[in-house]
């Protein structure tokens, strides 16, 4: 079950190489993450834009190689068989505590589940405490019963969480090569936004913070809603009706003259520049 390079393969390894020197060397202070890919991961690694949005405000090591498979012996391409995943992983020694795995799609039905929970316990053994992985685009019909593998073990792993990429990019055929599977530029910059979202709702859990202060009936009111992670400006709204008199901006501030005593309960709902939304239940009072 080997992923079909596409027929651009000679024009891309060119790019890898322009790719792999227009990396940041590093962002001060910013999280690392691991990631480790097969051919489908090339899809953002030889592409200079999808590496820029991977790579905003955080420090990524790019492990991706063409043929690489979970456990076992890899494929090979051009004379190159890469080490899986296993093997890498105990060959680096440590690995940070984010590491995003894009695999599955040169691995083996009935061995899948085997070499998930290996690579899953092998990568915790090494100091990960986050793993994200995509699922598998379900172009061929074991990548459904290989996703159903990946949905099992993130219900025994909490340090597992998966990133439905077969979901995401079901509506988009634009985004892949002929065989369905590989990407062209805009499906790689697509799953970097997607796993850079996914990072960032571990790295910066946007939380919203704090109580609004009471109001009183015929006083004019203001109250600024505050939040904490994400990646600001923030972007407020409320489901449900507030108090009489009182209204909220988009940028969060409670304002207004309230005309009548209630308590009333309403969910606030923020969302940040890179599409996380947090959303809080809150009872705004009105007092005489």
């Amino acid at each position: 079950m080997r992923a079909r390079l596409g027929l651009s393969l000679a024009t891309a390894v060119a790019v890898a190489a322009i790719a792999g020197t227009a990396a940041p060397a590093g962002v001060p202070g910013a999280p690392h993450v691991l990631l480790i890919g097969d051919s489908v991961a090339t899809g953002m690694q030889w592409h200079t834009d999808a590496i820029a949005v991977l790579q905003k405000n955080l420090n990524v090591a790019w492990q991706v190689s063409v043929c690489r498979r979970l456990t076992g012996v890899s494929c090979t391409f051009q004379g190159d068989t890469p080490p899986n995943l296993v093997d890498l992983v105990g060959s680096l020694g440590t690995v940070p505590p984010i590491v995003v795995v894009e695999m599955g799609y040169n691995d083996y039905e009935n061995t899948f589940q085997a070499s998930v929970e290996q690579s899953i316990q092998t990568l915790l053994r090494h100091g990960a405490q986050h793993i994200l992985w995509l699922t598998i685009r379900q172009t061929h019909h074991p990548y459904i019963h290989m996703n159903a593998i990946l949905a099992a073990e993130a219900k025994k792993h909490p340090q597992l969480s998966l990133v439905d990429w077969n979901m995401y990019a079901r509506s988009h055929p634009d985004w892949f090569q002929d065989d369905g599977e590989h990407l062209v530029d805009a499906g790689g910059v697509a799953m970097a936004a997607l796993i850079h979202l996914a990072i960032d709702k571990v790295a910066f859990p946007l939380t919203i913070t704090g109580t609004p202060a009471l109001g009183h009936v015929g006083n004019p009111y203001s109250a600024q809603l505050t939040a904490t992670g994400g990646i600001p400006p923030y972007r407020w709204q409320l489901v449900g009706s507030p108090p009489r008199g009182l209204h909220l901006l988009a940028g969060g501030r409670l304002y207004g003259i309230p005309l009548k005593v209630q308590h009333v309960t309403v969910t606030v709902r923020v969302g940040d520049t890179e599409g996380q939304v947090a959303s809080r239940r809150l009872v705004l009072s009105v007092r005489p």
